[in-house]
């Protein structure tokens, strides 16, 4: 291949000057589409990956290490529920406008307004299919959390435990209830 490159690049630079130009343009181009050979699709495949019961498995596991390293928690194990799945927000384009209008009725002046208000979603083209563009994704809220661990029966690593989950997760702690391990 190197071969070959060599034989047409001593060609070009037999023929004159302006030929480099060409040869230089050509290589850019084929640099540029060897680079951007299939990078994309990995990246849309795992943000499209998203899986509610592998998210909450991770988040699972993720707090039960954190809460087995309070001091006296021992053994624990944590549930999560969640009020809904992953939401999308989408990219809007808003349009408003207003027209006044002065006019005279026969005891005096009349002002009238029309308002119009449009918005419409912005639509991409990817790969022959249009979608809407993504502008944001929330994740899923949390309804509630049980965790169960063998030193619940300490008021002191109850509410250590409840406090810690409240600040790491953003939940209430009326929405997190800690119990003892049998």
């Amino acid at each position: 291949m190197k071969a070959d490159f060599f034989k047409i690049a001593e060609k070009f630079t037999q023929k004159g000057k302006n030929n480099y130009f060409v040869l230089i343009g050509v290589l850019g181009v084929l640099l540029i589409a060897a680079g951007d050979f299939g990078s994309g699709d990995i990246k849309k495949e795992k943000l499209n990956d998203f899986s509610l019961q592998s998210y909450k498995n991770q988040l699972e596991e993720e707090v039960t290490a954190f809460i087995r390293e309070i001091d006296g928690v021992g053994d624990a194990r944590v549930m999560i529920s969640f009020e809904s799945g992953q939401e999308n927000i989408y990219a809007q384009t808003e349009k408003s406008s207003t027209d006044t209008s002065t006019g005279t009725a026969g005891t005096g002046e009349k002002e009238n307004r029309h308002s119009t208000y449009e918005n419409q979603y912005v639509v991409i083209d990817n790969s022959g299919q249009e979608t809407a563009l993504v502008e944001k994704t929330l994740q899923p809220a949390i309804m509630g959390i049980a965790v169960v661990c063998s030193g619940a029966d300490d008021i002191s690593v109850v509410a250590a435990v409840t406090n810690s989950v409240s600040v790491v997760l953003d939940v209430p702690t009326h929405k997190i209830c800690v119990t003892k391990m049998r």
